[in-house]
């Protein structure tokens, strides 16, 4: 696929964004490989698992099936940083666009997430123990 689409390495953010907006799972699950990867502190608590990786896009599926009807616990995002086939992204919370909440490590690979690894900040944790009182 490429860049005009929105779905290689500089424009995979703006299309996952685009597609949690509008609850677009197959939209979602879409932009990653058949054989790609999530790992996240999400996968263990959703999958009630020791394991926080995702395989596929059978599993992924069902990850984001979850988060879409949870909702998305963050707000914005800061410009992307892309280096080759990978791009990060820093999360802020939905409280404050000043707060930082997670970043995504995302490497893409022929316009298709490969894996996606998802870092919690300490708002994050605190939401995820229900403990984040803001």
């Amino acid at each position: 696929m490429k860049d005009e689409q929105g779905t290689g390495a500089s424009g995979i953010v703006s299309a996952m964004v685009a597609a949690f907006g509008r609850k677009d799972l197959e939209g979602i699950v879409g932009l990653f490989a058949e054989d790609a990867t999530i790992e996240s502190y999400l996968v263990a608590r959703v999958f009630h698992r020791k394991d926080g990786v995702c395989r596929g896009h059978a599993e992924i599926r069902e990850l984001l099936r979850e988060l879409l009807k949870r909702g998305t616990p963050w707000g914005g995002h800061g410009p992307p940083l892309v280096s080759g086939h990978t791009v990060v992204v820093e999360y802020t919370s939905a409280a404050s666009s000043a707060e930082p909440f997670s970043v995504d490590v995302i490497d893409v690979k022929d316009g298709k997430i490969q894996s996606l690894r998802a870092y919690a900040g300490w708002r994050a944790v605190m939401a995820l123990t229900g403990e984040a009182k803001e």
